[in-house]
């Protein structure tokens, strides 16, 4: 059993309207990335196709690099 907790990481837009949410869990190979949107009440999952074309690029853009950051922390912590 792994006691390893889960890795997160979240941007805010700096206008305030996106909130990027990225967990990685140690059990799992990729983060899964969440996005709020201001005024929306579901959270839009990033990765799915509906959620690409409905997200300015900036925000795509930082989902990526949240992804990233979150496979390179938990590619890590899974060595040691």
């Amino acid at each position: 059993m792994s006691l390893l907790k889960p890795a997160k990481k979240i941007w805010i837009s700096p206008n305030g309207k996106y909130r990027v949410v990225g967990i990685q869990f140690p059990d799992e190979l990729t983060a899964t990335i969440f996005v709020d949107v201001e005024g929306r009440k579901h959270r839009l999952t990033y990765g799915s196709m509906r959620a690409h074309g409905k997200l300015p690029k900036y925000v795509v853009q930082a989902c990526e690099q949240i992804k990233q950051e979150l496979a390179v922390i938990c590619n890590h912590c899974k060595s040691n």
